[in-house]
């Protein structure tokens, strides 16, 4: 499995979308969000470990993160619902605008 220094495993985080600097990235990996092995004064991820921080931040703060209880997986899931019928009307308001103006009949 390939290892990445902190400048890679910075570049590899951007490409999947995060917004953050290698300083950032040095504060996971010194937090243990990120696991690294020290290698003198430099870092070293390996890259499964990489995926791994991805994974469990791409669910952080929803109702499928990792550890939280029923309590927390309902509110989040509540706010979910409230969010996705927010959603729903703007959709269906674009739908009606652009019929409009298409002049497209509703069936």
């Amino acid at each position: 499995m390939n290892t990445f220094n902190l400048k890679e495993t910075t570049a590899l985080l951007h490409t999947y979308g995060f917004k953050c600097d290698m300083k950032m990235v040095s504060h996971w990996i010194s937090e243990g969000n990120i696991k690294s092995i020290e290698n003198g004064e430099a870092y070293e991820v390996l890259e499964e470990e990489v995926y791994r921080f991805i994974e469990v931040y791409r669910w952080e703060g929803t109702a499928s993160e990792e550890g939280i209880d029923d309590q927390t997986k309902i509110e989040r899931l509540l706010e979910e619902i409230v969010d996705l019928k927010g959603q729903i009307i703007k959709l269906q308001k674009e739908k009606a605008k652009l019929e409009d103006q298409l002049e497209i009949m509703p069936f």
